[in-house]
């Protein structure tokens, strides 16, 4: 939205709110801080005036007191989760008593009738009433999940994000993901892109803004309450067009109270993966993870503690099938290979009996061809698996200290800290091989500080300040970095650093590729300081809560992107990849010679005002407006460069009209929300609302400044008719007899934020004590959503020299915000709070979500760049994450053993329960494409890799009535368009394996004595021992195209040891 006449005037007035409100910044979407109204009524429904409350705390005693307005009405404003006590008073009726718990960042609104008596007798407010239970002034939608329910479920390494896959809307990322890779858990929530969620820890920043992934995460042991919210959140949310998740640590109260624990797997008790060898021991399999949380008070009533530690040990053997060359074909003998027999590239015939004389060789690619290992399968193009080990190691720790200077005045101090040292033994990215040897080491540290003031300025006013420090630290090395490969093959070093050696990406069709990832290494250290406040306050049916928030970040690091450079073997030399390479004749090579420390800097300044109405009893309007400045990202020191659209040429920012982040400030972004709840019935609620949701992109495509010359310098080689041969002699040669153009990287120089339009409609109802069921329909439309393309891409052709518009430069990629979207749904969810021993949490999706980029990032189903760059509007289809349909539950049943007798019979048939989840979602769309190194269109793909892909030609039904493992889909439907032409098939057309997943948990609780107590757990993660089979093989050509080479773990069983006090 764009409204240039009205800013002036309307940033006027919230920079006025904001400097009234204690600071020029205060708090955004970031409030956890809850919202009481009560309505007090006489036997009749009249209203009751100024009636006096007192509000307490249970595990505090901190109380807030107060008396209502003339309309009946109580307020209490930013308020903590937990359990609390109301207590009503008015001459003439009895004192009514209230018990309730109040959730993070629940608006609760409800109705307490009062009865005629005297003041001095008490009576009690049932908890059951329909209007306790459902949201009459809220119209977002979530899910809220109380602390007994996060320890009660199964949760596979006690990832606590894994509940957000409760909530209605919501699903794992797409496979191969860009956070998937580095070994982090993502989700994405109603159409909104993964990168596009939120994370908040007590109410505090806590995201790593590098690629939007949480901080810090802490233990299942310290988390007092989960809320996600997917969709109609109020303006006090932003930054982020997705998921909104809120999570809040436990605190110390009046008694002392934690827990110690421990739990182990082994592989003697799991299942065995399906690619797994057949007929050898399964691979290894050793996960550990033990903590403690302990919480008090200092001082009685004032000053209470809180802390926890956990550390995780895990080691996992992890399956990869790909294929390899026979120790006969890496010794230059084909006479018995399943590949084109090879060509002598001089003479134009075969070699004598489809061998290659080994005086024939080159000496480098024989060196590099040794460095297969030898099949260990007899699977055609499939003869190699291994299961090298995965080593996980991760500690954990949080500190919180509470203070109540007064009823009116407190003080909140948390600092969280995580450690974490990865070694995946595969890289994960698409193109890389999968073979062990080139792994990737992820070390990664987060800090997480905050403190906070929460000051009852008067009965009607509240005011909430806090500042917060959040710091990630993330590296993604390779493994044989500092390790001198190439000068062990023969190839050259690109760079003398030795933070950059290991082993050229080296590609060959057919097998799996050899080298590190070319990405790698790449450090990057994010701090942001975050200033907010927020003011809330009543006045007659209104309920306001304006403020505000200032961030500055900082991102130091590099990213050594190809400084080892990449080599690829086509066989367009002998017509066989593996002899190409034998006879040291790559078709074309590539590196980059760079000096590009990163300094990013970054603010952002957010304001907001938010009103909630209460037109009548039944009915609340809310309404609100946020309003969002996000500076572009820019160097400290102005050591940046990007291509300039206006001149053709590349140019410093910070001169000459160039801005010093590449792009023009976007000051329009103005953020209208607008909901209403109407009860139809005592046990029956409408509510409805639309809003427009502005989404901060990560800070990775600001890196874009650093990727142009003079600080960033790629060049390529290759094969050329009339040209000498390039060969492994001199791979990277210095003076190449065709110069190559330099490529560059451009913003759209007024690149606005990108924004969802969302709404939805639902309808929820009490169906009877303690449950509840929800219908609702959800959609978005995405508009300016960031994307990258080639804008100098040549349009296909098969001339031999297929000149760009701009011949100075190779490709040219502009980050653009031109993408868009569209998202529609219909959800049910069901919750049934504890009632006869059982809690439920559940939800159904069936929707679709379409779009023509599902990220600015890659991913293994989805390149997310344009096949034809110059119409990037054919790439409209299904978005990467697009799941039909969606099932997931949560529950936990206390098992009815009848009457105790005593004795240890009756001890030993007590107190078990019985927890799970389950998850049933159909298959993700994947793209067909050719493979990486062939540049069919002649458009100069080859040497960009992955997500640059050409598309083959879609010439008949490509779907299978049974499709297996071995053939997912009609391999026989795709076919390569003529040389010069893009292939006519679409994006995202087939769909991949669906999943299916049981986790269950069985627990024993045995009192000990007194409130100490032990738990005993059995958890088994794949209950069911389901094959959830990754995508296919998607490349054509590919010896393996259209088979499931992967798939997920199976089943895990965990044991369990808890002390309860």
């Amino acid at each position: 939205m764009h409204h240039s006449k009205m800013l002036p005037n309307i940033l006027n007035i919230m920079i006025s709110i904001g400097l009234t409100s204690f600071f020029a910044a205060t708090a955004v979407s970031q409030t956890h801080l809850g919202m009481l109204r009560v309505t007090v009524t006489d036997p009749s429904g009249a209203s009751i005036p100024e009636v006096s409350y007192r509000l307490t705390q249970e595990t505090t005693t901190v109380t807030r007191s107060g008396i209502g307005n003339t309309n009946g009405t109580i307020s209490v404003a930013q308020l903590q989760p937990g359990q609390y006590r109301l207590e009503l008073e008015v001459d003439g009726y009895r004192t009514a008593m209230h018990a309730f718990s109040l959730a993070v960042d629940e608006r609760r609104s409800i109705t307490i009738p009062l009865e005629l008596g005297p003041v001095n007798e008490q009576v009690t407010v049932s908890a059951d009433n329909p209007s306790y239970l459902l949201e009459r002034s809220s119209v977002a939608l979530g899910t809220v999940i109380d602390e007994q329910f996060i320890q009660d479920l199964p949760l596979d390494g006690r990832n606590f994000l894994e509940l957000a896959l409760l909530a209605p809307g919501t699903a794992r990322a797409a496979e191969g993901s860009a956070a998937s890779i580095r070994g982090d858990f993502s989700f994405t929530a109603n159409g909104a892109r993964e990168d596009a969620n939120s994370f908040m820890l007590d109410g505090a920043y806590n995201v790593d803004q590098k690629l939007n992934t949480p901080g810090v995460r802490p233990p299942v042991d310290a988390i007092a309450e989960f809320k996600v919210q997917t969709n109609g959140y109020d303006a006090s949310f932003g930054r982020h067009a997705g998921a909104q998740v809120n999570i809040i640590t436990k605190s110390g109260s009046n008694n002392l109270h934690g827990t110690a624990y421990g739990f182990f797997r082994s592989q003697a008790l799991n299942g065995t993966n399906f690619f797994a060898p057949k007929n050898e021991p399964d691979p290894t399999y050793d996960r550990t993870q033990a903590g403690f949380s302990i919480g008090g008070p200092i001082v009685e009533n004032r000053t209470f503690f809180f802390a926890d530690y956990e550390g995780t040990r895990l080691r996992e053997g992890i399956t990869r099938v790909t294929n390899v060359p026979t120790l006969a074909e890496r010794q230059g003998d084909f006479s018995s290979s399943l590949f084109p027999t090879p060509i002598n590239p001089f003479t134009g015939q075969s070699f004598p009996g489809n061998q290659i004389p080994s005086y024939f060789q080159h000496p480098v690619g024989q060196a590099i061809a040794a460095r297969y290992p030898t099949p260990n399968r007899t699977a055609p193009f499939a003869n190699y698996v291994s299961s090298p080990l995965l080593e996980d190691q991760v500690d954990h720790f949080d500190l919180k200290i509470d203070h109540h200077f007064s009823n009116a005045s407190s003080l909140t101090a948390r600092y969280s800290r995580g450690d974490r040292r990865l070694f995946d033994p595969f890289s994960g990215a698409a193109g890389t091989p999968l073979i062990p040897g080139y792994g990737a080491r992820v070390p990664r540290q987060a800090d997480n500080l905050v403190i906070s003031e929460t000051h009852v300025l008067s009965n009607a006013v509240v005011n909430d300040v806090r500042v917060v420090y959040n710091r990630v630290s993330n590296q993604v090395l390779h493994e044989n970095q500092g390790v001198n490969l190439n000068q062990q093959v023969g190839l050259p070093n690109l760079s003398q650093n030795s933070r950059t050696w290991g082993l050229s990406q080296i590609n060959l069709p057919g097998f799996s590729s050899l080298g590190d990832e070319s990405n790698n290494p790449q450090n990057s250290t994010l701090s942001t300081i975050q200033i907010l406040d927020t003011v809330t306050f009543s006045r007659g049916s209104h309920l306001f809560t304006m403020g505000g928030d200032l961030r500055f970040t900082r991102q130091d690091g590099f990213r050594d992107v190809q400084s080892r450079g990449f080599l690829n073997f086509t066989g367009m030399m002998t017509g066989n990849p593996l002899s190409d390479l034998l006879l040291g004749l790559p078709t074309v090579t590539g590196g980059a010679t760079l000096d590009n420390p990163q300094q990013l800097r970054a603010q952002s300044h957010n304001f907001f005002i938010q009103d909630s109405i209460q037109i009548r009893p039944d009915v609340t309007l809310s309404a609100g407006l946020r309003y969002e400045l996000n500076l572009p990202p820019f160097d400290a020191n102005d050591r940046a460069s990007v291509y300039d659209t206006r001149t053709g040429q590349l140019a410093a920012v910070g001169a000459n009209g160039v801005p010093r982040g590449g792009y023009d400030t976007d000051k329009n972004n103005l953020a209208p929300r607008l909901g209403l709840t109407w009860s139809l019935t005592p046990d029956t609620v409408v509510r409805g609302g639309y809003g427009i949701f502005y989404d901060q992109s990560a800070l990775s495509p600001g890196e874009g400044l650093y990727f142009n010359p003079p600080l960033f310098n790629f060049g390529m080689a290759f094969q050329y008719p009339g040209l000498p041969p390039l060969t492994l002699t001199d791979p990277f040669p210095t003076n190449f007899p065709i110069p190559t153009a330099p490529t560059a990287t451009t913003f759209q120089r007024d690149l606005k934020t990108a924004y969802l339009q969302q709404w939805h409609t639902s309808i929820q109802h009490q169906l009877g004590l303690g449950q509840v069921v929800e219908i609702a329909y959800v959609g978005s439309r995405g508009h300016n959503l960031l994307r990258g393309r080639d804008v100098n891409q040549p349009l296909p052709s098969a001339a031999p020299l297929n000149l760009r518009p701009n011949p100075m430069f190779a490709d040219i990629i502009a980050i653009e915000s031109a993408a868009r979207s569209r998202y529609h749904s219909l959800q049910l969810q069901f919750r049934q709070r504890l009632r006869h021993g059982l809690t439920v949490q559940s939800g159904y999706t069936v929707g679709k979500s379409e779009d023509d980029a599902s990220g600015f990032f890659t991913s293994t189903g989805d390149a997310n760049f344009p096949q034809d760059h110059n119409n990037p509007q054919l790439e409209y289809g299904r978005s990467a994450f697009d799941i039909r349909h969606r099932f997931s539950m949560g529950f936990s049943y206390l098992l009815p053993t009848g009457n105790s007798s005593g004795g240890w019979a009756s001890a030993l048939v007590q107190n078990w329960q019985l927890s799970g989840t389950v998850e049933l979602q159909s298959g993700r769309p994947f793209t067909v494409a050719l493979l990486p190194t062939t540049d069919n269109s002649n458009t100069g793909r080859a040497a960009l890799g992955f997500g640059f892909n050409d598309r083959p030609n879609l010439v008949g039904n490509p779907k299978l009535n049974n499709p297996s493992e071995t053939m997912w889909f009609n391999t026989n439907a795709f076919t390569t368009p003529p040389f010069g032409n893009f292939g006519n098939a679409g994006r995202n057309i087939l769909d991949g394996p669906g999943f299916r997943n049981v986790n269950l948990a069985l627990i024993k609780n045995i009192p000990i004595g007194g409130d100490l107590d032990f738990q005993f757990r059995i958890e088994a993660f794949n209950l069911l021992n389901t094959v959830n089979f990754g995508l296919p093989d998607a490349f054509v050509d590919s010896p393996t195209f259209g088979q499931i080479l992967a798939a997920g773990h199976a089943r895990r069983v965990q044991m369990g040891i808890k002390l309860i006090f």
